[in-house]
């Protein structure tokens, strides 16, 4: 960013990824890349990692809202290196943008019809590494997913369009279960 440029604002980068979801609705693909160019000029402060207040994060110790308003969420995250967030859904669409760092991350499909209690069968249908300037992101009805943060300095700018879940499916892939917790309630495990 030149000296003479005005930082682009919270404000004007919440009202941008409101416009981006107001254009896009649930379309996947068209969310995605407007998204990352709504939130490109804010992501390229100087000082954006300065930015936010500290909130409590479900899996992580450094987590900072940038925004909120009850109807959306953006969010300064850093994912310690090698902790293995298990699948996981949100009852919501999240988008993570990567700021620095390395991402591991996993999208699944449930393919049972969810009438008994514990079982899921899940299929994966991403696992993609994504580098810095590449958005992830899951969006119902496939909003299940994983991720691992493969590098030390590992940041993420979290967009949410609404309310979490107070509760969640916490899946095992390989035995066909999960387990219903309180949002963050069921612990990362580091990478083998």
């Amino acid at each position: 960013m030149s000296t003479n440029e005005k930082p682009c604002t919270i404000r004007e980068c919440a009202d941008a990824v409101r416009a981006a979801i107001e254009r896009n609705g649930t379309n996947l693909e068209g969310l995605r890349s407007d998204l990352l160019e709504a939130a490109r000029p804010f992501i390229s402060r100087d000082d954006l990692f300065e930015l936010g207040t500290k909130r409590p994060g479900n899996h992580i110790d450094n987590s900072k809202y940038i925004y909120y308003d009850g109807e959306l969420s953006i969010t300064l995250d850093q994912l310690p290196k090698d902790m293995v967030v298990p699948p996981h859904d949100h009852g919501i669409w999240e988008a993570l943008i990567i700021l620095k760092g390395r991402l591991h991350h996993s999208v699944y499909d449930r393919l049972d019809d969810g009438s008994k209690d514990g079982h899921a069968e899940l299929k994966q249908i991403e696992d993609k590494i994504f580098q810095p300037m590449e958005l992830a992101m899951v969006i119902p009805p496939a909003e299940i997913h994983s991720f691992t943060a493969l590098e030390e300095e590992t940041f993420i700018l979290t967009i949410v369009g609404g309310n979490y879940a107070a509760n969640r499916h916490y899946y095992n892939v390989e035995e066909n279960t999960y387990v219903v917790a309180k949002a963050g309630a069921v612990k990362p495990k580091k990478a083998a």
